[in-house]
């Protein structure tokens, strides 16, 4: 992977449980693409005859657990995103879950794969910069966003996270149903949280980020009952971002052409 930038556009990309999207800002270009890639079977896997090929899913709970996968992923997306490979640096969201070596992990799949510079930024606060919150603002905002796979509540304030909680899931796939949907136990745990969450804000923070509200992103904002339920459990006023789904990459699309948020990334 180089090291230094080259003259061409930034790119982004939202590595996401179930779909990877990237875009081109500079060129007006996006891709939105399912989280899967077909490669080679490991020579040692017990039982798989040489050359044979499967379909891999790299990013579980928005974390890269194939490298070698997600590298071929991130190549095939931003193939098609940037065909002239003249692109200057890439921007990644990272969940504000994520440890070092799973950022780390992340970043290496995808500076393979691009063979350019990646920054990062936490995958709460580009939802909320996509979502048109000013990340200058002083007042604490409340972030829930829900991808699949990984449900992360946040307090964004002057560009960062000040606070966040996680809860890792598997995806509910009733018959009969177009989405999936998210688990009882998940949805009482994500209650529990944003509770903790709330708790441990010192009080003005706390009546400043209630009063806002709480903002729904990702691709589970759209669950049918959740904003009805969240109200009524929570007693927040709930509103959700204009397609949800893409909240994400927006945010890391307006970061690629803002040299202010650029700031806010992490090499």
């Amino acid at each position: 992977m180089r090291t230094t930038a080259s003259p061409g556009p930034h790119a982004a990309i939202d590595l996401g449980t179930s779909r990877i999207r990237a875009s081109v800002p500079a060129r007006a270009v996006f891709v939105d693409r399912p989280s899967a890639v077909t490669g080679p079977v490991p020579a040692t896997s017990p039982g798989t005859a040489p050359g044979r090929a499967e379909r891999a899913r790299p990013i579980e709970h928005g974390m890269v657990i194939d490298a070698g996968a997600c590298t071929r992923l991130a190549r095939l997306t931003l193939l098609e995103a940037d065909p002239g490979h003249e692109l200057r640096q890439v921007l990644i969201a990272v969940p504000a879950a994520a440890n070092g070596t799973q950022q780390s992990r992340a970043v290496t799949a995808v500076g393979a794969a691009a063979d350019r510079p990646v920054r990062t930024m936490q995958a709460p606060l580009a939802a909320a910069i996509g979502a048109g919150i000013d990340s200058a603002d002083p007042r604490p905002r409340l972030i829930l966003d829900i991808g699949a796979g990984i449900v992360e509540t946040a307090v964004i304030m002057r560009g960062r996270v000040h606070a966040a909680r996680s809860v890792q899931y598997v995806p509910e796939r009733p018959a009969g149903h177009r989405m999936p949907r998210l688990p009882e136990h998940v949805r009482e745990q994500v209650a529990t949280a944003l509770r903790h969450m709330l708790t441990d804000l010192p009080g003005p923070l706390r009546h400043t980020a209630r009063a806002g509200g709480l903002l729904l992103t990702g691709g589970g904002a759209c669950l049918p009952s959740l904003p009805g339920r969240l109200t009524t459990e929570m007693g927040l006023t709930i509103s959700v971002a204009r397609d949800p789904a893409r909240a994400t990459i927006r945010g890391l699309a307006h970061t690629c052409r803002s040299p202010a948020l650029w700031r806010l990334t992490r090499a």
